[in-house]
C-alpha cells in the first residue's frame, strides 16, 4: 500500500517534456511510481482530475535564513504559493557567521543568536535540528564573510584577510551551501571591490557553486553593474545569477531590451548566466538600506544614531541621495518619498501602510527627517516598498528562457487574517501564482516551459538533483494546481490574501496544503548541493 496516491491528473514533470495523463504514487517520502493507472491502494488518495500535477515549485530567492529562530515559523505563505523548496541566504545577508549585527525582531536573545550563528557549522547544526515548512537550501552571504574579517566599514582587504575570507567560503561550501550571494547595495557587502569578490568566487567555484548577486545598481547603472557580475564570472569561472532582475526608474523604461541582448551575447560567448525575478513592479528592502552606505561605515546602529542626532548630517545624506545617484542608487531617489510605502515597523505599527510623504505631512516634518525618526524609533528595523518599476520591462525579462522565479521574502509564522491591510508585500503570498497567471494571460510560455522554469531548471542550475522533477525515486515534493484558474489575490493593500488555484502541496510525501489551505504539517528538510568536483 502506498502512503499517497494522486489520481487522474495531468502530469507536467518539470523536464519540459509534453504533459501526459497519469497517476502518481508516493511511499516513504519518495515518488514510488508514475503510471497511466495505478490500482493499488493508498492511505490517502487525491483526485486531481482537471488539475496539473507538477514538481513542487522552487522559490529561488528567499530570506528565510533569518526566520528559522522562532518555533512559530511555518512558511505557510510559501507553501500556499506552491513552493516546496526555498533557496535562502540571498543578497549577501545570510544569518551566519555572526559579526556584530543583530536584529532583535528575530525573537531570540543576542547571546543565543551569536551562539547559533557563530559559524556556518553551528548554524547548519541548528537548522538541521528543527522542523521547516518547506525544504531549505542556503547561499553563503558575502556580507557576513566580509563583516567577520573586516567589520562594518570600508577598506580593501590584504592577502591575510582575503585568505580568511576564502577559509570562511570553504567552510560554507563544506557545509553544503549552493554558492555565495552578494548584496552590493547593503553594508558591509557594498564595500567589497571586484577583486575581493573574484577571490571568494574562485573558492565557491571549486565546489561547483553559483554566484548570485544583488548588483550595485538596477536603474541608471544597470548595465555597468551587470558587467561587474560578469567580470567576476569570467575571472573565476563561476556561473552567475542576477538576483531579482529588473529595471528601476521610469526614465529607464525599455532598457530591459538592451540588457537582454547584452546577457545573451555573453551566453553565446560561453558564460553561464541566469537570473531570478519576482513578478511585481513594487520592490522591497529595508528602509535603512536606502541611506547612502558612506553614512553607515561604523555599522547601521551607530550610523543611524549619528543621523538622528545631527540635522546637518541628515541634510548631507539627503543631498547625496538625490545628487549622487551615480555613487549609490537609493530607492528614495528612484521612487520619491510619495512612492516609498512603509510595509513593516516593528515598534510603531501605526505607521505601516503610509508613505514617507504622508508620514511627513502628518508629523509636520520634512520627509527625510520623518524617515530618520521612523528608523530611530524602530531600532533601524523598517521595511519599505518602493514603486519605481514598470510592467513592460517586467514582462520582457519574464519572457527569457534563462529567468527563474523567486519571491525575495521570508517565511511567515501563524496564518495571518487574510483581510488584514498592509504590513507586507504581495510577493510573500503570491509570487508563483502571479508568475503563472502572467505567463498564461500573456501567452509567454507553454505550460510545460512555465513549470520547467519553476522546478527542473533551478534544480539543475543549483545542483539539487533530488527535487524539481517528477521521476520515480526522487523526493516526493509535488504541487497540484488548476492552471486555468490560478490567480494571486494578494495586493499592496491586502498582502495576506491567499491564492486561487494552488490546491495541494506535498513536501517529502506529506500534505502541507489541502484545498488551498496550510494543514499545519512541517515536513521540510535542509538540502545541500550535490555536484561532481
Amino acid at each position: 500500500m502506498y502512503d499517497l496516491l494522486i489520481k487522474n491528473g495531468t502530469v507536467v514533470d518539470g523536464t519540459g517534456a509534453p504533459r501526459f495523463q497519469a497517476d502518481v504514487a508516493v511511499k516513504d517520502g519518495k515518488i514510488a511510481r508514475i503510471a497511466p493507472e495505478i490500482a493499488e491502494g493508498a492511505e490517502t488518495v487525491i483526485d486531481a482530475r482537471g488539475l496539473v500535477v507538477a514538481p513542487g515549485f522552487i522559490d529561488t530567492h528567499t530570506h528565510s535564513d533569518g526566520t528559522v529562530f522562532s518555533p512559530e515559523t511555518t512558511g505557510y505563505n510559501h507553501l500556499e504559493d506552491g513552493a516546496t523548496t526555498e533557496l535562502a541566504g540571498q543578497c549577501g545577508s545570510m544569518a551566519a557567521p555572526y559579526y556584530g549585527e543583530f536584529d532583535p525582531s528575530h525573537g531570540i536573545s543576542r547571546e543565543e543568536y551569536e551562539r547559533i550563528c557563530e559559524s556556518y557549522t553551528s548554524y547548519f547544526a541548528y537548522v538541521d535540528s528543527i522542523p521547516h515548512g518547506a525544504n531549505l537550501a542556503f547561499f553563503a552571504g558575502q556580507g557576513p564573510i566580509r563583516g567577520k574579517v573586516m567589520g562594518f566599514g570600508d577598506g580593501t582587504p590584504d592577502e591575510e584577510q582575503l585568505e580568511q575570507m576564502r577559509g570562511l567560503m570553504r567552510e560554507a561550501m563544506e557545509c553544503g551551501c549552493l554558492g555565495f550571494s552578494t548584496g552590493l547595495v547593503y553594508t558591509p557587502s557594498v564595500f567589497a571591490g571586484t577583486h575581493e569578490l573574484v577571490e571568494i568566487a574562485k573558492v565557491a567555484h571549486e565546489y561547483g557553486g553559483v554566484y548570485t548577486t544583488h548588483i550595485r545598481g538596477e536603474g541608471n547603472q544597470l548595465k555597468e553593474s551587470i558587467e561587474e557580475a560578469l567580470v567576476i564570472g569570467r575571472e573565476s569561472g563561476i556561473p552567475v545569477n542576477i538576483s531579482h532582475i529588473k529595471v528601476i526608474g521610469r526614465q529607464n523604461e525599455g532598457n530591459s531590451r538592451d540588457i537582454i541582448r547584452y546577457i545573451e551575447e555573453n551566453q553565446k560567448a560561453g558564460m553561464t548566466i541566469t537570473a531570478d525575478q519576482y513578478p511585481f513592479t513594487g520592490g522591497s528592502a529595508p528602509l535603512i538600506s536606502q541611506i547612502p552606505p558612506k553614512y553607515l561605515t561604523a555599522g547601521k546602529a551607530e550610523g543611524l544614531r549619528c543621523l538622528a542626532e545631527s540635522a546637518e548630517l541628515r541634510k548631507q545624506a539627503e543631498w547625496s541621495i538625490f545628487h549622487e545617484a551615480h555613487e549609490f542608487e537609493s530607492n528614495i531617489y528612484s521612487a520619491g518619498y510619495e512612492g516609498c510605502l512603509i510595509a513593516g515597523a516593528y515598534k510603531t505599527k501605526e505607521h505601516i501602510g503610509k508613505t514617507l510623504a504622508q508620514l511627513a505631512e502628518e508629523q509636520g516634518k520634512t520627509p527625510f527627517d520623518a524617515c530618520i525618526d521612523l528608523l530611530a524609533a524602530n531600532d533601524g528595523i523598517v521595511q519599505g516598498i518602493y514603486f519605481s518599476q514598470n510592467d513592460s520591462d517586467l514582462l520582457n525579462f519574464m519572457s527569457q528562457p534563462w529567468v527563474m522565479c523567486g519571491s525575495d521574502w521570508s517565511d511567515y509564522g501563524a496564518v495571518v487574517d487574510r483581510e488584514k491591510k498592509y504590513g507586507s508585500h504581495p510577493r510573500a503570498m503570491g509570487t508563483m501564482a502571479r508568475r503563472l497567471e502572467l505567463i498564461r494571460d500573456n501567452g509567454l510560455w507553454t505550460l510545460e516551459d512555465a513549470v520547467y522554469r519553476l522546478t527542473g531548471m533551478p534544480s539543475e542550475v543549483y545542483g539539487l538533483p533530488m527535487i524539481g522533477k517528477l521521476k520515480e525515486g526522487l523526493n516526493a515534493d509535488i504541487t497540484v494546481f488548476d492552471y486555468k484558474n490560478v490567480r494571486a489575490n494578494a495586493d499592496y493593500d491586502h498582502p495576506f490574501r491567499k491564492n486561487n488555484g494552488i490546491e495541494y502541496v506535498i513536501v517529502n510525501g506529506k500534505t502541507a496544503v489541502k484545498n488551498g489551505e496550510f494543514t499545519g504539517v512541517k515536513n521540510g528538510k535542509v538540502l545541500r548541493m550535490k555536484r561532481e568536483r
